[in-house]
Order: C-alpha cells, then structure tokens, then sequence
C-alpha cells in the first residue's frame, strides 16, 4: 500500500513527544546545561525510555500506511515478542558470562531495580526489530529482490543443524583467550540450527524463502538489524547508564561505543530473532503470530 491511508495514532504522537523530552534530557545532561539539575538521574534509563518511545512511533507509522498494526490489531503478539526478547537476551547473557562480549556501567544497587530494568529493556528488542522490518515492507523496501533459489535437499538441511549446534555449543568451550573472537558463531549458529526445523514444520522459514528465490524478507530483515544497531548505540552512547564492549575486535575503530567490525554482527541478530520467535511460536500454534 502506497501513501498514508489512516490517521496517525495519538499514542504515535505521545511517542514523539517522550523521545523529544529525552533527547533534550541527554543534551543538557552533555552540555552541563541546568547543572543543578540531576540529569544522570534522567538520562539512567534513556535506552529503555527511547526505544519504547520509538516503538510507539514506528507501530503508528505502519498504521497509517496500513490500517492495521501490532498495537492497535496483534497486542496478544507484542506481549508474547516481549516475552520471548527477554527469554533469548537472557540466553545471550548467559554468553556474556563466559565469553567476552560486554559490560554495564552505572547500574542500580538495588538487585529488584536492577533486575526491573533489564526486563523493561530487554522486552524492547524483538518488537524493535520486527516493527522496523514491517515498517520497511510498508515502503515495499527491497520487496522484489529476487536470487537464484535454493534446493534444500534433507541432509543439507541436517548439515545446517550439524554446524549450527557446534556453533552455539563450542565457543564457551574454548581457551579464555579466543572466546572474544567467537560472537560471530553465536549470531549465526542459532539461525543455523533452528531454521530447519521452521521449514520441516511448515513454520515461517527463511530456507522457504530462499527455496523460492526470494530474499526480500531476509534483506528487509537484514536492514532492520542494521537500523536498529545504529539506534542501539546512538542511545546508548549518550545515556548514563549503559554499556560498553570488552571484546577484542578493533577497539580503535569503533561505531560510538561499538567496536566497528562488531557492528556487523546486528545484520543477522535480526535474523536470528525471526527464527527463534518462529521455532518457539510453531511449537504452540499452528497461526501466524507475525506479520513479517
């Protein structure tokens, strides 16, 4: 659908509003503006606060090109999204603890306002990436992007779930002092292993799409992780609390607080994201739950 068809949702415009107030917040907590006010206080929760905001802005951005969208016709869905975001982040957390990858600064003391804020940010990432995607096929992005199909014959597929489970189990596994190099296998392994088992299924499946010659999906998806990446690290790097990187890929070029060549690595988290939520989603229901 081509131009804007629907009124822009007021809670598009409450989303406005927050990440013009926040954005003001970070620049006078940067430029000492107002010093007697505690702007460290304001900005702690500035990624969070953002990105809910964004959240709100690009869901009443679909509506008004679509007539439908996640807040106003799937909120069962939003609420199983931020579910399973703070359930696969964990997952990575758990990387995070034996493999080098990041750290946070300036945190809460207390543990059940620590452990609150993770939940509220951690809820953010599956809706973020996915409303993005569904944003970019309102504009028909890249929607006739068409390669050479795939024959996904069964032991290419077994193949995938072969290197997939050596992916996402070996990198903890390796001497300490190689593990930092190993993010790039956990971005892909998951997809890897779990992918197959979305297109035996019947599941939404990337491989089907490939099977098919269509990569528009996959490069819409791939656009939205580099979207959202960008927006991670804009907002983090001005927020009080954060994060910063520890692992050793070039640590002197980087994209604000993200070491450059770890950038990369956003493209197919999208991916993945899309192919968890879809293994865990069929395994409950047989109806799609996502409109990407």
């Amino acid at each position: 659908m081509n131009g804007y068809r629907h009124r822009f949702p007021q809670y598009g415009t409450i989303g406005l509003v927050i990440l013009l107030l926040m954005e003001t917040a970070i620049f006078c907590a940067r430029t000492d503006a107002l010093p007697n006010v505690p702007w460290w206080l304001i900005t702690s929760c500035a990624t969070p606060v953002c990105w809910w905001a964004y959240i709100l802005i690009v869901d009443a951005g679909i509506y008004r090109r679509r007539g439908t969208s996640l807040l106003t016709d799937r909120r069962q869905s939003l609420v199983v999204q931020c579910i399973l975001s703070v359930a696969f982040w964990c997952l990575f957390e758990a990387y995070n603890r034996v493999i080098p990858g990041w750290r946070y600064l300036n945190l809460p003391s207390d543990l059940s306002l620590r452990l609150l804020g993770y939940a509220v940010s951690f809820a953010t990432i599956m809706p973020g990436l996915f409303l993005t995607c569904e944003l970019l096929q309102s504009y028909e992005f890249l929607a006739r992007a068409r390669m050479a199909s795939v024959h996904w014959r069964r032991g290419l597929l077994i193949a995938s779930v072969a290197i997939g489970v050596v992916f996402v189990i070996a990198p903890p596994f390796m001497p300490q002092n190689t593990r930092g190099y190993l993010w790039a296998f956990v971005w892909l392994g998951w997809f890897l292993l779990l992918e197959p088992f979305n297109y035996w299924r019947g599941a939404q499946s990337i491989y089907r799409d490939w099977e098919h010659g269509d990569w528009s999906r996959t490069l819409q998806l791939l656009a939205a992780g580099a979207i959202c990446g960008f927006l991670w690290e804009f907002w983090n790097m001005w927020a009080y609390t954060k994060w910063i990187y520890v692992f050793p890929h070039g640590e002197s070029v980087k994209f604000f607080e993200m070491p450059l060549l770890g950038f990369l690595g956003f493209l197919p988290f999208a991916l993945e994201y899309f192919v968890m939520f879809h293994f865990v989603a069929s395994s409950f229901t047989r109806h799609d739950t996502l409109e990407i």
